[in-house]
């Protein structure tokens, strides 16, 4: 998903979800973020803006995204060694 940073219709709301579920895919824990006021976000402890925290949630898709294919090649292989195994 990308986000049109000049859009009023993408609610505070909706960012910060947006970056609780990056996170929770990469980092397999809960990220801590609060709106705090205009385009400000408090990230983990770290006052962060909005464009900054856009960017950030699609880094963390992307880098999710790759593990998933890399995960899904090692899968492959491995049962391709079971398969090899059982001749």
């Amino acid at each position: 998903m990308t986000y049109a940073v000049k859009d009023a219709t993408v609610k505070p709301q909706q960012v910060m979800d947006a970056y609780r579920r990056a996170f929770q895919m990469v980092h397999h824990r809960e990220a801590h973020i609060t709106h705090l006021f205009d385009d400000w976000y408090q990230v983990n402890g770290e006052t962060v803006h909005r464009l900054t925290l856009f960017r950030e949630i699609t880094r963390l898709r992307e880098l999710a995204q790759k593990h998933k294919v890399n995960t899904a090649d090692r899968s492959v292989v491995q049962r391709l060694i079971a398969r090899l195994r059982n001749l």
